[in-house]
């Protein structure tokens, strides 16, 4: 059996190999600079994979994608359907994630914002009363892997969690909101965390009408993916709104132009 490995984007490649070597010890690992051997490779994991790549892989039967979410194999022209797609759910990606949004959730929380523009004018603006934990309600668009790790990190630490899915199943014994009430999920948070994959569901879903009904004062952060953010809408959202805080890890072109 041949596996294609193949990531020009994450860290700590080498790290990614011999793990993958040491349970696949009698396999054979290679590269997509190893193409004479692309007929033996069944297996492909994988994260941003050329397309022009993916169309010599004549007996692939299964992708395994890095990372959160499968979009960019979904986007390749040369993608067939029948082959099923796996994610690898790594939990310490979680944890990160986690922690990315806590940060972000206490930076607007204890006015770290404030506090840093005061420093850079050298002003005293004076002693803020921070909101406590419990009298914040954090809204987690997008209750998939992710966004579950999230929410159980902020329930340990005495946040109200309050989550957007699909299905109105409940998880985690928190209020899950859909589609036909996301107004009162999006009037009900004091903090929206997107972790939303890229559908076409999800394309611009935090528009203007949706940035309409956030509380004025309230922080969006957004660590799914760009797509689901009308930029130009949230763009005009900021200049008329100046207590609105906003976080974004992803944008829909990256890396952002210097002009932007």
């Amino acid at each position: 059996m041949t596996i294609l490995f193949h990531n020009t984007t994450f860290d700590q490649i080498d790290v990614w190999k011999k793990t993958i070597k040491k349970y696949f010890k009698n396999e054979k690992i290679i590269s997509i600079k190893d193409y004479k051997k692309f007929n033996d490779v069944k297996y492909a994991i994988i994260w941003n994979l050329p397309d022009q790549t993916l169309s010599k892989l004549k007996n692939l039967k299964i992708i395994f994608s890095m990372g959160a979410g499968v979009d960019h194999i979904l986007k390749l022209k040369n993608y067939n359907r029948k082959i099923p797609i796996i994610r690898i759910k790594d939990p310490k990606m979680g944890e990160r994630i986690a922690n990315y949004s806590l940060a972000q959730i206490l930076n607007y929380q204890l006015n770290f914002k404030i506090f840093q523009n005061s420093q850079n004018k050298k002003h005293w603006s004076g002693e803020r009363t921070p909101i406590d934990n419990e009298n914040i309600t954090v809204g987690i668009l997008g209750l998939g892997f992710l966004g579950s790790y999230i929410a159980k990190k902020l329930i340990k630490l005495n946040y109200n969690v309050i989550a957007y899915k699909k299905s109105s199943k409940r998880l985690l014994n928190i209020k899950v909101y859909t589609k036909k009430n996301i107004i009162k999920f999006i009037k009900n948070s004091d903090v929206i965390v997107s972790i939303l994959p890229a559908t076409p569901e999800t394309d611009n879903i935090i528009n203007r009408s949706f940035l309409k009904q956030m509380k004025k004062k309230s922080c969006l952060i957004n660590i799914g993916r760009g797509n689901a953010i009308d930029e130009i809408a949230l763009a005009e959202h900021l200049k008329r709104n100046k207590e609105f805080f906003v976080y974004l890890d992803v944008f829909k072109n990256e890396p952002l132009e210097t002009s932007s």
